[in-house]
């Protein structure tokens, strides 16, 4: 039988509420068995990403099954996160198709009790949203990751998360035992800031000018869990905790950069950075590079953990040079020589080429189920380089490009079980590479492009000419499939991670991408919209029961989109 969740004895819940909450099944968990396995994924894959809750407190409620102590609307959440990363096993021991269908129903309880918060303490909610960032939702319902994270960052600075406590009167509310949580909580607000706002092609809530709290040590995380009994710590929490932590620090310091990068390289509006200024951000960004050594006898989980740290650091190294080297490429404000762009294109291949060498590790695994939401934000800037070299009028190189791409499409293609985005990207991708073979059947001529032979020119005797050939080509070719391309697109290389293409160029009604020009998909600050035309992801799964096999589901209800970042 499934346990029930005493209420909150501090909350006073009217009867029609009360009913409500019921009739969501609120009140009734998963059986014991099931929740264990959820909490267990959570402590394995969730908090040690965002170790955002009082484990030890946590835990020792729930395993001495007094779970009345537990916040309801904490708890759904915890459920919804570790849903990512359940087995097919207890998929079917708790009833549901699928993870999508399971993460529907945690989320719809979270949300019910959000929506009818009475006094849940500010904490509580702050943790509570940053899980539920993990979620995105159908275009009905507007809330979605950039929603929640901005709920739990206003929620935060409204505590004065932000502050050194000596600085504010924080410290007169929240007593010292919680500073290495606060520490914990608003860098894992920086993090999704960084990530969710690169994903989504907008500016962030977060500004360093605006915060003095002090970085988080490994230890804010360790000497949480200390205070948890020996037989707990061996049931949920993963032995190898101490190097998980230090993999956490590393991620908030990769995060930061990344955070720098768009600041600098990204923005509307100011002055164009300048070569130096990208080459001040590499040099700052190296000192992230993950450089723990694991040891042979290194578990699957902590090598899964230690790959995710790559993709996260390999993606900001992408992100950092994309804007030189994708659609019409153009040097920094500092106008050094070509050399500089090829050294620019070369530090962007590389990066794509180690997200590729890592993917390849984690299929040997046997793990790319259990890859986090936001590792398909960090897998596009490398096929935005892959798709870049498929348009290489060099032969090997274009070649080399369009394997490369496919390993990335074919991770894609697994994780469509479990995140909707992955879907979109790989639809989207999927039609690009589908163009350029058109292309290339149809033997589209190129032309010059004046506009590069001044560059050329510059670099001649000290550049490879193998590599300024390329590079002429790749513009005459961009230039011949624009002028092949039928309809008018937008100057993508004039879109800023503030500025995206408008959501009419991807999909059209029936849910199939439209884009008429491969440099669409090139653009630096590409990003899906949330408000994609629904029809499209009818085609895949209805999130409650299995794929649909037609456009539109049976019953006509509308279904509810996953798209995680």
């Amino acid at each position: 039988m499934p346990h029930l969740l005493p209420r909150q004895s501090d909350i006073s819940w009217k009867p029609h509420e009360v009913e409500y909450l019921r009739h969501q099944g609120v009140f009734v968990t998963p059986p014991d068995d099931i929740c264990d396995d959820l909490i267990r994924c959570y402590f394995h894959h969730v908090h040690f990403f965002l170790p955002v809750i009082d484990a030890a407190s946590f835990l020792t409620e729930y395993d001495n099954n007094n779970r009345q102590n537990i916040s309801l609307l904490l708890f759904w959440s915890m459920l919804l996160a570790a849903a990512n990363f359940v087995e097919a096993d207890v998929l079917q021991k708790a009833g549901f198709a699928s993870r999508k269908a399971m993460k529907t129903t945690f989320y719809e309880r979270a949300k019910a009790l959000y929506d009818l918060d009475h006094g849940t303490d500010k904490l509580v909610l702050i943790q509570s949203c940053i899980l539920m960032s993990l979620w995105y939702t159908d275009p009905q319902d507007h809330t979605g990751a950039w929603y929640w994270i901005g709920i739990a960052i206003s929620l935060s600075q409204t505590l004065g998360l932000h502050r050194c406590p000596q600085f504010n009167n924080r410290s007169q509310r929240l007593p010292e035992t919680q500073q290495p949580m606060i520490r914990r909580i608003w860098w894992s607000c920086i993090v999704r800031d960084r990530w969710i706002s690169l994903a989504k092609g907008r500016p962030m809530r977060i500004h360093h000018e605006d915060c003095d709290i002090p970085e988080p040590e490994a230890e804010d995380i360790m000497k949480n869990l200390a205070s948890i009994t020996a037989i707990t710590r061996r049931k949920f929490v993963p032995s190898e905790s101490d190097i998980l932590a230090q993999m956490w620090i590393n991620l908030v310091k990769i995060s930061d950069s990344l955070g720098r990068i768009l600041r600098i390289h990204y923005r509307a509006t100011g002055p164009k950075a300048l070569a130096d200024d990208v080459d001040r951000s590499m040099g700052d960004l190296q000192s992230c590079r993950p450089r723990l050594i694991l040891t042979d006898d290194a578990s699957d989980l902590l090598l899964l953990h230690a790959y995710h740290l790559e993709l996260f650091y390999e993606a900001t190294v992408a992100v950092l040079y994309r804007p030189y080297v994708l659609s019409t490429p153009s040097t920094p404000a500092s106008e050094k020589p070509t050399s500089w762009q090829r050294a620019a294109l070369e530090q962007a291949r590389t990066a794509a080429s180690n997200t590729n060498t890592v993917l390849e590790k984690i299929i040997e695994l046997n793990t790319v189920h259990l890859l986090k939401p936001m590792i398909i934000t960090t897998i596009i800037p490398a096929m935005q380089i892959h798709l870049f070299d498929c348009k290489s009028s060099v032969p090997l190189r274009r070649g080399l490009g369009k394997n490369k791409l496919s390993l990335c499409m074919l991770v894609l293609s697994q994780l469509r079980d479990t995140y909707w985005s992955a879907s979109v990207i790989f639809r989207l991708f999927e039609r690009a590479q589908t163009m350029l073979d058109k292309s290339k059947s149809n033997n589209i001529p190129l032309v010059e492009n004046p506009a590069t032979n001044h560059h050329r020119s510059e670099s001649h005797s000290t550049s490879s000419p193998h590599v300024d050939t390329e590079y002429q080509q790749h513009q005459q070719f961009q230039q011949a499939s624009a002028q092949a391309s039928m309809g008018h697109i937008p100057d993508s290389n004039l879109l800023t991670a503030e500025q995206t293409i408008p959501d009419t160029y991807w999909f059209n009604d029936s849910g199939s991408p439209c884009f008429s020009n491969v440099d669409q998909l090139l653009s630096p600050g590409f990003s899906v919209p949330e408000n994609v035309y629904q029809p499209f992801f009818t085609g895949y799964d209805n999130g409650i029961g299995g794929p649909y096999n037609h456009l539109h589901p049976p019953n006509g209800n509308p279904v509810n989109l996953m798209y995680n970042v």
